[in-house]
């Protein structure tokens, strides 16, 4: 065919456009190792091919016929969707340095990669395949590093070409650097070395709410540390140290580290931490009630997502700040109420929803910086911990000063009831002694009365009847004043401070109550209930036998004590304490004093608080003599 010239120039370029273009096309991207350069971000800096079939395996995308199909990557997330296919990206490096020293490493920040397989290239033309990922056991990867990191085996002014692999689980953002041997230690080393600190103040803060637990057996420090474990957790779930040190050999552990689960959890710590924070300053039906529904809802959703409909991400996360609101809105008006403000637990709640938007941001890209999207939710929760901390410590204050403020008060109430005590010790022990000066009295006036009736009757045979006469008045007097020191006894005892032993020395047992009872009932004279009848003989116990129907009446029927089912001296102790207006028991200081039964002490003191309101007793002109022949049935 002969062409013309203008035809002939135009068909040549026309084949200089083309073949250009091919040449691009099949051109890859360089990464030119400067003299200068110690490390630097590629993931751009490659190329790639979205293989959606998955039908390709290395040498068929190494094929020189197949290098036109890659193209540039121009985002981090290389490519949206699509992640059930295969991505194969593309790393050739020109290594333009002289030095012979430097090695440089391949590293693929983050180490949740589903999978992820590097091809090194060898000598021959073939390929060296090494595949690790979150999938995979720990061990088969050949720098035992949270993150993926491979040797380059990269000489100067050498250029090779390598291919990557990767199976994804999310739409995740790829982070790829070349390093030097020196920056890849130096980066490693510091990068250990902040998150040792962190996880090492997380343990002490959890140790030590531990020992305040164990101290103080309150279940706040237990949900404390169930919050502080779940955050450990979500965090070596996140940057990929507990792979590394504690399930190396359990890739399905990593399962569990899914924002859903491990946010259910510190969720469910959260709520129990918060409802026992506010129920230790006061106490709230509501909020127990809303934070148990908080719960159970926040189970349901979480349930739901697992295994059902699975709501969109935000979706998800709008319900879930909103049933952590409604209870920690609530424990917020309940402790305003009593004039309790923690700013410190705001502000820790303010980073827990700060923790629950982060343990999304697998796709949430909040910063440009993909590191510091990651790993700024570590701060966070380092500071919703001290947050935290700081509430407690506030409280542990608090409930000190109220302790000690009930103890001041306790403390003046035992010095007033000591100064009262004192007061009728003293005025006790004036009467006692006047009495007893009188008594002391009587008896030397009636020794010398004695000496003389005696003088008398050696002198005097002949008023023998009239001495006889004397000496029966003074055995009646005599009785008398046995009478009298006993009364003088039972008066103590009315008027007396006495313990429970002091009382028994008045009243020992059963049969000097009843003794008492008796004389105390029919005082001015005996009328028989059933008949009316008033001539008795003398019964056992202190009881009276009508002469005429022989009906054998107790000293206790008709009286307070009628139908008492624990020891009379008891009940005549606890009569006695009721009537003294410087003492109130309860039924659980009576219990303890008398060894008896709680309920029975409560029963007892409700009965004589009836005798004495239906006789409208008074304390202070009364004695509780005048309340044991109160008849209540």
């Amino acid at each position: 065919m002969i062409y013309s010239k203008p035809n002939l120039i135009l068909l040549l370029i026309l084949c200089c456009f083309t073949t250009g273009k091919t040449v691009a096309q099949m051109t890859p991207t360089v990464v030119n190792l400067d003299e200068d350069v110690s490390s630097i971000s590629v993931i751009q800096m490659m190329d790639f091919y979205l293989d959606t079939t998955s039908v390709y395996d290395i040498d068929d995308v190494a094929a020189p016929s197949f290098q036109d199909r890659f193209q540039k990557i121009s985002d981090p997330h290389v490519i949206y969707d699509y992640l059930d296919a295969a991505l194969w990206m593309r790393l050739t490096v020109n290594n333009l340095q002289d030095s012979h020293t430097k090695s440089w490493y391949f590293e693929s920040w983050g180490f949740d990669i589903k999978n992820i397989s590097f091809y090194f290239p060898n000598p021959d033309g073939s390929f060296a395949e090494s595949t690790a990922g979150f999938d995979l056991p720990f061990g088969k990867r050949d720098i035992h590093h949270k993150n993926f990191n491979y040797l380059l085996n990269l000489l100067p002014s050498e250029k090779k070409t390598y291919y990557i692999k990767v199976n994804r689980n999310y739409n995740q953002e790829f982070v790829f650097h070349l390093r030097t041997n020196e920056k890849f230690i130096s980066h490693s080393l510091n990068e250990y070395l902040l998150l040792g600190i962190y996880y090492g103040v997380l343990i002490l803060i959890l140790i030590f709410n531990l020992y305040l637990f164990f101290s103080l057996k309150d279940r706040l420090y237990l949900y404390f540390v169930c919050l502080i474990l779940a955050c450990i957790w979500f965090s070596l779930g996140r940057d990929g140290f507990g792979f590394q040190y504690i399930w190396p050999n359990t890739p399905w552990i990593n399962r569990l580290t899914n924002e859903n689960f491990i946010e259910f959890f510190i969720i469910l710590a959260t709520l129990l931490f918060s409802n026992r924070f506010v129920q230790k300053y006061t106490k709230s039906d509501k909020v127990i009630k809303f934070t148990y529904w908080a719960i159970l809802v926040k189970m349901a959703f979480f349930i739901n997502q697992l295994y059902f409909f699975e709501l969109y991400y935000i979706t998800y996360i709008s319900i879930t700040i909103l049933i952590l609101l409604v209870p920690f809105s609530l424990g917020l008006r309940s402790l305003a109420k009593v004039n309790i403000y923690s700013w410190s637990y705001i502000m820790a709640y303010g980073c827990l929803f700060l923790v629950i938007m982060y343990s999304y941001s697998k796709t949430i890209d909040i910063f440009d910086n993909p590191v510091l999207n990651w790993y700024f939710v570590y701060p966070v929760i380092f500071l919703e911990m001290v947050l935290f901390s700081f509430s407690i410590f506030r409280q542990i204050k608090f409930l000190q000063n109220e302790y000690i403020v009930a103890n001041r008060e306790r403390a003046l109430a035992l010095e007033k009831n000591n100064q009262l005590t004192l007061e009728m010790n003293t005025k006790l022990k004036e009467k006692v002694k006047a009495r007893t000066e009188e008594i002391e009295a009587m008896a030397a006036d009636l020794a010398r009365k004695n000496v003389e009736l005696q003088t008398t009757n050696l002198k005097l045979q002949e008023l023998n009847s009239q001495v006889s006469q004397m000496n029966k008045y003074l055995e009646e007097n005599n009785h008398k004043l046995q009478v009298n020191m006993k009364q003088v006894n039972q008066d103590m005892a009315l008027m007396k401070g006495l313990d429970f032993e002091d009382f028994k020395n008045v009243f020992p047992d059963k049969d000097s109550c009843l003794k008492f009872l008796s004389e105390l009932k029919w005082k001015e004279r005996y009328i028989c209930k059933k008949c009316g009848f008033n001539k008795f003989t003398n019964g056992p116990n202190h009881s009276k036998r009508c002469k005429s129907c022989n009906y054998l009446e107790s000293p206790t029927v008709d009286t307070l004590f009628h139908k008492v089912k624990f020891p009379i001296e008891k009940a005549f102790y606890m009569l006695y304490l009721s009537n003294r207006k410087d003492i109130e028991l309860t039924a659980t200081e009576l219990s303890e004093i008398l060894e008896l039964r709680r309920e029975t002490c409560w029963t007892f003191k409700n009965k004589i608080a009836l005798a004495m309101e239906k006789v409208d007793h008074n304390i202070e002109l009364n004695g509780w003599e005048s309340l044991a022949l109160v008849h209540l049935e």
